[in-house]
């Protein structure tokens, strides 16, 4: 067997070992910079879902300091640097008052095969042509860390489904619980506890 074809052999078992991890929810890697971000999601349904972001390897080389989380639950963006240091950040959201899908992505400091998830047209042999003309047509690069809304043809966003917080009995709408689950009054909490219709 070659060096290279050794080589290759090596990458596909870590490949293939990654990609059952990730299948399993193990674990979500984006690859940033040399020295990928490690990001988590604890998702909870009546109370906040945290997704989070670090370094893989704060020990390691090939660090960059402008790696970003960008997370968007629909009505709010929020983004941020990740430290090189592995202290991490981390975002909350929620809860909801409905089913809500939750987007995020890490921008890997300019290196696009380190972004999770890839950019349209990554590997192309117009790719970074394409990418200077757009943020030239629109005067910045800051749609790099926008939300989902944002109408460049490049980003790409890994999805976060998080379920409703709803009252299961009329009593988990009583003492002010009504609020908690977004809704107007207690009437309409005691009504969607008993008949599932929601007047949210």
């Amino acid at each position: 067997m070659t060096f290279m074809t050794k080589a290759i052999s090596a990458r596909l078992i870590a490949v293939a070992t990654l990609a059952a991890l990730l299948s399993l929810g193990f674990v979500s890697l984006a690859f940033a910079g040399h020295n990928g971000a490690v990001v988590g999601t604890d998702v909870q349904t009546c109370s906040p879902t945290t997704i989070s972001a670090s370094i893989a390897n704060p020990a390691g080389t090939h660090k960059v300091g402008n790696m970003w989380l960008t997370v968007d639950d629909g009505s709010t963006v929020q983004t941020g640097n990740i430290p090189t240091d592995g202290s991490g950040l981390s975002f909350e959201v929620g809860p909801f008052g409905i089913d809500t899908t939750v987007s995020w992505n890490v921008f890997g400091g300019g290196e696009r095969s380190y972004d999770q998830p890839l950019w349209n047209g990554f590997g192309t042999p117009s790719f970074s042509s394409d990418i200077s003309a757009y943020a030239s047509s629109v005067g910045t690069f800051s749609w790099v860390i926008a939300g989902v809304d944002d109408p460049n043809p490049f980003v790409n966003w890994n999805e976060v489904e998080v379920p409703a917080c709803a009252p299961e009995v009329k009593n988990d709408c009583k003492n002010g619980g009504w609020e908690d689950f977004g809704f107007k009054n207690q009437g309409q909490c005691v009504r969607f506890a008993e008949t599932g219709k929601d007047s949210r």
